[in-house]
């Protein structure tokens, strides 16, 4: 394969989703194979010390890479390295290409997929019906108005508990990028349109989530200023994906990205619930709501629902010149 076509390839698996859109993948390519990295500089080391969130969004890449693969007709063969750390790149597959196989309809929506974190479009009893008709073997979809006020609920709550360690606090907002004047608005991380901010709120982000934070805590007002339970209720559905308790993370990662882009299938925006999947206890409670066998394991969540007409924005994403070693 020509060097041209494994760049395509790998600019495609870069729009894959990652943990706070760090985008840890790194990709070299010798000859008829390409070796996917693990950059450990961008390791979330507050809100994911275990690597499994950063597994997840690797998962996530060499499914990427699958399908961009399979677009143009190539099946890929895939192998875990047992190579040793190189500095801070920890090697995890290689990739090469291993004969033909049919297209996959689901690479078609790896341009439409983009993280929905606005209010939904009001939900009709249509969307419902749509979002419920989502549940896989892996994907349990609430779409009863009292389960999702529930779950709306336990998500807040699960969020201020990770909101409430100040380390967690610093790291995430290391990964806003709250003015388009930020050197890495357009690369990576969190900017305030991928998060439907208003200037105003991006502007207050800085306070509410640094020295404020305890004060307003204390008088019940981070809760309310971070809630996010009216966008979560007003979903058309929530998507709880579970996976074998002990399957590898990167393999799970697969199945994360390809059940998202089962939403945009569907027509459907989506939103990482984290937090659910990430609190035990919550974890625990959404399991049973779901009716989930105790060898399962709440992977993530997702809030899923239809987009407001024609609002765009452009995702984040590093160049080929980051991602690419020599």
């Amino acid at each position: 394969m020509s060097t041209g076509l494994w760049h395509e390839l790998i600019a495609e698996a870069a729009l894959a989703p990652s943990v706070h859109n760090v985008q840890p993948s790194r990709w070299r390519i010798e000859n008829e194979v390409v070796t996917l990295f693990e950059d450990l500089d961008v390791r979330l080391a507050a809100a994911d010390p275990r690597g499994h969130d950063a597994a997840i969004s690797l998962g996530a890449s060499i499914e990427g890479l699958s399908l961009a693969a399979a677009r143009r007709g190539h099946r890929l063969k895939v192998e875990l390295s047992d190579d040793a750390q190189v500095g801070k790149l920890r090697p995890v597959l290689t990739a090469e290409i291993d004969g033909a196989v049919d297209p996959d309809p689901l690479a078609d929506m790896v341009e439409l997929r983009a993280s929905w974190r606005g209010e939904f479009a009001p939900c009709t009893d249509r969307d419902s019906q749509w979002a419920g008709a989502l549940c896989r073997q892996d994907c349990h979809v609430f779409t009863q108005t009292s389960d999702k006020k529930e779950i709306a609920g336990l998500a807040d709550t699960a969020s201020l508990c990770f909101m409430r360690d100040a380390a967690f606090r610093r790291e995430l907002m290391h990964w806003m990028r709250l003015r388009q004047s930020h050197p890495r608005w357009a690369r990576d991380g969190l900017n305030a349109d991928a998060m439907r901010m208003s200037r105003l709120e991006a502007m207050g982000v800085p306070l509410v989530m640094g020295p404020a934070f305890p004060l307003l805590d204390r008088i019940s007002l981070a809760e309310t200023l971070l809630s996010e339970g009216s966008k979560t209720s007003n979903a058309a559905g929530l998507a709880i994906f579970h996976r074998p308790a002990d399957e590898d993370p990167l393999e799970s990662g697969r199945h994360f990205y390809r059940l998202w882009l089962r939403f945009e299938e569907a027509g459907f925006g989506a939103a990482v619930l984290a937090a659910l999947a990430d609190h035990p206890p919550t974890a625990d409670r959404i399991r049973q709501m779901a009716g989930l066998a105790t060898n399962r394991r709440v992977v993530s969540a997702f809030r899923v629902g239809r987009r407001p007409k024609n609002v765009k924005f452009a995702r984040a994403r590093r160049s080929l010149d980051e991602i690419l070693l020599s």
